[in-house]
């Protein structure tokens, strides 16, 4: 029996709610999960260990296993992003214009040409292009969600916007 249904078993399930996440570390998932789906953190946390295979205090690879899920809680799961051609992971990224000089042997000098290239978004970019919606976001080591362009996760997430967006899913 995992430590979830013990709580609840014991206490119920709002007072095991808030008891499992006061005691709960590395479970930023969880929490993006929960706020997404609009779910409790426990039924949150039951998922995140069935579906990605989570122990308790330790984080989880979201990488590896949310890709693969499509339903949750009666509500889709999107990953957003164009695959990599080196791998199948998909990258969240967005057009941008930048210089890039050449050499031109037929005109014998450097040429300069404007050529738009993928890069990644920034949290605050991708909040301002995806202000609608609920979205669970990935960044190295953590996961937050983002309601409506209203970042839900740790206390520090809604300040630290400079941060590269590795994965992004859309949940509706």
């Amino acid at each position: 029996m995992t430590e979830a249904k013990k709580l609840i078993k014991k206490y119920g399930a709002p007072e095991a709610s808030s008891m499992l996440s006061d005691k709960e570390e590395n479970d930023c998932v969880v929490r993006a999960v929960s706020w997404a789906f609009d779910v409790d953190y426990i039924d949150a946390h039951h998922f995140c260990e069935l579906k990605l295979h989570r122990v308790s205090g330790n984080g989880t690879y979201t990488r590896r296993y949310l890709p693969k899920i499509k339903q949750a809680f009666g509500k889709k799961i999107k990953q957003l992003g164009k695959a990599s051609k080196y791998s199948d992971y998909k990258w969240v990224t967005r057009p941008q214009k930048s210089k890039v000089e050449k050499y031109s042997h037929a005109k014998n000098k450097w040429v300069t040409k404007r050529e738009i290239v993928q890069v990644p978004y920034k949290v605050n970019e991708f909040v301002k292009a995806h202000s609608e919606g609920n979205y669970i976001i990935t960044v190295r080591g953590h996961a937050f969600a983002l309601i409506d362009g209203v970042i839900k996760g740790n206390w520090n997430d809604g300040k630290r916007l400079t941060r590269e967006v590795k994965s992004a899913y859309k949940v509706s």
